[in-house]
């Protein structure tokens, strides 16, 4: 494999700044060498687990009342909307795939509902599920559940909300992502700011108060000021925490797009969210994605708190999650064709619902790891030492003085921090921390064959 000059490695990722982001790996295919057969998986993930003290848990709810045109993840609507009985089904099975490899000492810190939209279970399956996953892991320790909603469904199942905050979910999120009415309507996503405003009230009514907003950034078609308002708007319904996300077009209805939005007007609208929000109270380090008005709170979840600063393994449930251990990575099915017809199946034959799944050497598992690390613009050395036994330092010793020298990076004895600079280049650093094989494989990238 040949060495690959840091310049060349930083230019191509700012070229591909809409891949080069905190997901990790590249491409679906580009781990296909380290995949396991189907038929080692069940002894490897009981040999995995019995290394695992510490872990998470997340549950995906694949159901929305229509795609959204930005949506990257495993959503369905129309006629699947009618199996969420099956799907329940399926998946307190494959609970009990897992509960029979995974001892009852293993510690849960963290535990997340996404989506899709979780609240479209409705209250009974939710508790259902949240039954079951209680008595089969241990949920004996002291961190907050977190469950996402829609704003339609705030307002017009209103009633479930209290349910689920008496079920022990304590933190609620819910996706406005902008206020302009033209972008909702070309996204095909219902919103307005009266629904958004009902909403904010009701989950407030519920007795919620750890609320985020999500917010995103990056479409073609939203100005400065667009976006601007939106931050605005988002900030006067007062939630505890305020999300985020720039748009990544990869795997979208609208990937097309990707080319006539610049890094430029995304570095632009993320310091203009940036200033607005430290201005009205809100706290993180520059390049951080989660803003918090709750001091020393990271704003995310304990979940995702925990991925991002410890790479704390993690399961994930239902169709298309995505789960990370100690040595692997793994898609359940649903991850490529978007139903949840396969998952059923699967559950139901006996078997563990995995799509693929990927025996990863250590380059590889670090790289996904940082990737995730800069959600929150910072590496803490003490977390990368104890996930993987290894001084950061050391380990990319060249990319890092590569990024002092063109001040993308500043680093002390606690952590490596992002700078402005460096977020206004981010698609340029964080493949300084790929794998050898990574680098590579962006390096013989073409961008219009990944995106389109």
């Amino acid at each position: 494999m040949r060495k690959i000059d840091l310049n060349d490695l930083f230019d191509k990722g700012m070229e591909m700044h809409h891949i080069t982001n905190t997901a990790y790996p590249l491409t679906p295919a580009s781990i296909k060498e380290y995949a396991l057969r189907q038929e080692f998986a069940e002894h490897f993930l009981e040999k995995e687990y019995a290394g695992i003290n510490d872990m998470s848990l997340y549950f995906h709810v694949p159901f929305c009342k229509s795609r959204c045109k930005f949506c990257e993840y495993v959503v369905v609507s129309g006629n699947e909307m009618d199996m969420k009985d099956d799907y329940v089904d399926a998946a307190l099975k494959e609970i009990d795939l897992y509960g029979n490899i995974i001892s009852s000492d293993k510690k849960i810190v963290g535990f997340d509902i996404g989506g899709g939209t979780p609240t479209e279970l409705g209250l009974k399956r939710i508790e259902i599920i949240t039954r079951k996953l209680t008595k089969t892991f241990n949920f004996n320790n002291d961190f907050t559940w977190s469950i996402e909603t829609t704003p339609y469904n705030a307002v017009n199942k209103h009633e479930e909300l209290k349910g689920i905050y008496d079920l022990g979910y304590h933190r609620i999120s819910m996706g406005v992502q902008t206020v302009n009415a033209e972008l909702l309507k070309s996204m095909e996503r219902e919103g307005g700011i009266l629904l958004y405003r009902k909403a904010a009230d009701k989950i407030r009514e519920a007795g919620f108060k750890k609320f985020n907003i999500d917010l995103m950034y990056g479409f073609r078609d939203q100005s400065i000021d667009d976006f601007r308002t939106t931050v605005e708007y988002a900030v006067s319904l007062e939630p505890e925490y305020i999300t985020l996300y720039e748009m990544r077009y990869k795997l979208t209805k609208i990937s097309h797009e990707a080319h006539d939005v610049t890094r430029a007007k995304i570095n632009r609208q993320y310091r203009i969210a940036y200033e607005t929000l430290v201005q009205n109270g809100y706290d993180a380090n520059y390049g951080k994605n989660t803003f918090s008005k709750i001091k020393n709170d990271y704003g995310t979840s304990n979940y995702l708190t925990n991925r991002v600063i410890n790479a704390t393994p993690y399961l994930g449930l239902g169709a298309g999650a995505q789960s990370f251990g100690l040595h692997y990575l793994s898609y359940n099915q649903g991850a490529a064709n978007k139903r949840i017809s396969s998952y059923i199946e699967s559950v139901n034959n006996g078997k563990f619902p995995i799509q693929d799944i990927y025996e990863l050497p250590e380059q590889e598992l670090i790289a996904k790891a940082i990737s995730v690390m800069f959600y929150f613009g910072f590496i803490d050395l003490n977390s990368f030492k104890t996930r993987f036994g290894k001084n950061l330092c050391n380990e990319f010793a060249d990319e890092i003085e590569y990024l002092k020298l063109w001040n993308l990076i500043t680093i002390d004895d606690k952590q490596l921090t992002i700078t402005r600079n460096g977020v206004n280049h981010l698609g340029g650093v964080i493949p300084m921390f790929y794998s050898d094989r990574s680098k590579n494989e962006l390096m013989n990238m073409n961008i219009d064959k990944i995106l389109f």
